[in-house]
């Protein structure tokens, strides 16, 4: 895809100002700023986090009553139900509330539904299974903040609820005896982007803070490998309390001794080198996730929870099995998919729907197909009539907000910007695709549908070396909002280019009277477009390449074009 080039600058007295009151290179303050870390004060806290920064969870909506209602509970020995959600976010936010409850002495059952039979969200079977039990308090955890009508049900059958989510509130609040979200529009809490894990860890601090010993507050810190995870895995934006989060958390999951579960993932996934954020995404995480997608996710709680080693690697076989199984469905439906795609003109909006895809794993060709295509994309699974559909956006569109406006055709929605989920009428599929466009054409314009490559600086050869890269590691974990810096600089020239290994683009360039080596990965077929000495830009992530006992400075190039 073509893409629009676009670098972030600043006043350079400005820059020059916070590089010498920070000690930092200029250009590592132009990619602090970039971050919106503007002020010297702040740049120890975002250099730095501590987990004395964490926010007072008091703060949080309806804290108070939240923790009130279930320490009552405790005094009256009833039996409360953790209501998750089937993704890494809403398993990992249920284990650390049933974690946590478990160590404070409470009666504490879980429930995670079957994304096929049941679906996103409280069902009515839930509730009957939750009466059943004797339950009289359900948490939900990464769920709940549209449950108005389970909600309501569960009243009849004399359970309270406390809703714990991070998703978008609704106009109308459900009538929960409390309802913890960030979101919600008459919070005060200073970070609204937490995962539901988040959340859920926030309310698990705030029990601590009223009930716990100072044996419980570091089971707190130990258990932050989880919330990591849960962060990580719904993609928010790794600045704040979620960076804080994922720092500590990434530094027990590469801990020797870290928990049954997370060596027992490591291990099926061969890892055997410290992981960073980004990693996680493609090794632990999918495999948290397939069972949810395939199968039952409570054996997920179970693998997080126990201190069975053996217990925990029989499980995470199990899950390295229904991976596999999930990359086979996957590649079935994004082939499908593409020769739908095939077939017809690329509109503004990508809207697809099939008898015969499974919804567990649409949401991951959904992503895929946005990567492929920079369009919003709307993937069905049809089901007896009733298509369970999940969206994906591009960063310009709010995709939330888009399906709102198309919410007389659907039986019901939730998600937030980037990510949606729905269920509608196969009939209604149809007039749903005329008015996702229709919605997505009044918010757009032809240049938000040509992806930006944004440069958090322009630099030149002569700005590069091995303390800039060492300030960059600084900024890890990388992730959301705090992705890894990206360089740009014009009027190189290529001394040499050639292909190695697997379409791989190795050149040397040169800029004044420094050479530097480069690496394209699978940027093979560009070669062709360009001859020695040659005038390019290149977009590039500075790297250190150690071979032999040296260490050599190397770029990683993300892009290149002819320089004008």
């Amino acid at each position: 895809m073509h893409r629009r080039w676009r670098v972030s600058r600043t006043n350079n007295e400005y820059l020059q100002y916070l590089s010498k009151t920070t000690g930092v290179s200029p250009v590592f303050a132009q990619i602090l700023i970039n971050r919106g870390i503007k002020e010297p004060s702040s740049v120890r806290t975002f250099l730095s986090p501590s987990l004395s920064d964490l926010y007072d969870p008091m703060l949080m909506p309806d804290m108070k009553e939240a923790v009130s209602r279930i320490l009552k509970a405790r005094e009256r020995d009833e039996t409360i139900l953790i209501h998750g959600d089937y993704d890494a976010d809403g398993i990992t936010a249920t284990t650390i509330l049933m974690g946590t409850l478990k160590r404070l002495g409470f009666r504490a059952l879980y429930y995670i539904p079957n994304r096929i039979l049941e679906g996103y969200g409280i069902s009515e079977k839930c509730i009957e299974d939750a009466k059943s039990r004797g339950v009289s308090l359900i948490i939900t955890a990464d769920c709940g903040i549209s449950a108005h009508k389970s909600i309501e049900l569960a009243k009849e059958a004399g359970i309270d609820v406390i809703i714990t989510d991070h998703h978008e509130p609704p106009e109308g609040l459900p009538k929960a005896c409390a309802i913890v979200n960030p979101r919600r529009r008459d919070s005060l809490y200073p970070f609204n982007n937490l995962a539901g894990v988040g959340v859920a860890y926030k309310l698990a601090q705030a029990i601590v803070g009223e009930t716990g010993t100072e044996d419980d507050h570091i089971y707190l810190r130990n258990v932050l490998d989880i919330v990591a995870l849960g962060t990580v895995a719904d993609s928010v934006p790794l600045i704040e309390e979620n960076r804080i989060f994922v720092k500590y958390g990434l530094e027990i999951i590469n801990n020797s001794g870290c928990r049954p579960g997370i060596e027992a993932l490591k291990k099926v996934a061969c890892i055997n080198t410290p992981l960073r954020a980004e990693l996680l995404s493609y090794t632990l995480i999918p495999r948290i996730n397939a069972a949810g997608r395939l199968s039952d996710a409570s054996m997920v709680v179970e693998l997080l929870l126990t201190e069975d080693k053996e217990k925990a690697e029989s499980i995470a076989g199990v899950l390295e099995e229904h991976n596999k199984q999930r990359q086979d469905v996957e590649s079935r439906i994004l082939d499908e998919a593409l020769n739908m795609i095939e077939r017809e003109r690329l509109g503004e909006a990508i809207v697809l729907a099939s008898k015969e895809w499974h919804e567990g794993v649409i949401g991951i060709v959904a992503s895929r197909l946005v990567e492929m295509f920079y369009r919003p994309v709307f993937l069905f699974a049809i089901r007896d009539g009733i298509g369970k559909g999940s969206a994906r956006s591009i960063p310009p569109l709010n995709i939330y907000e888009v399906i709102h406006e198309c919410n007389d055709l659907l039986l019901g929605y939730g998600g937030h910007r980037q990510a949606a989920g729905m269920r509608i009428k196969e009939e209604n599929i149809e007039g749903f695709n005329e008015r996702v466009i229709q919605t997505i054409r009044g918010r757009l314009s032809p240049e938000d549908f040509i992806p930006v490559l944004e440069l958090d600086a322009s630099v030149k050869f002569s700005d590069l070396d091995f303390r800039l890269i060492q300030e960059f590691e600084k900024l890890e974990p990388y992730g959301e909002a705090n992705n890894e810096p990206l360089l740009g600089t014009k009027k190189v020239k290529i001394v040499q280019q050639r292909i190695v290994g697997n379409n791989h683009l190795r050149m040397i360039l040169r800029q004044d009277d420094i050479h530097l080596e480069t690496i394209a990965f699978g940027m093979g077929d560009m070669m062709e477009k360009f001859t020695p000495d040659s005038l390019v830009d290149i977009a590039f992530v500075p790297a250190i390449n150690e071979w032999n006992s040296t260490r050599s400075l190397q770029l990683n190039l993300k892009g290149i074009r002819p320089s004008i």
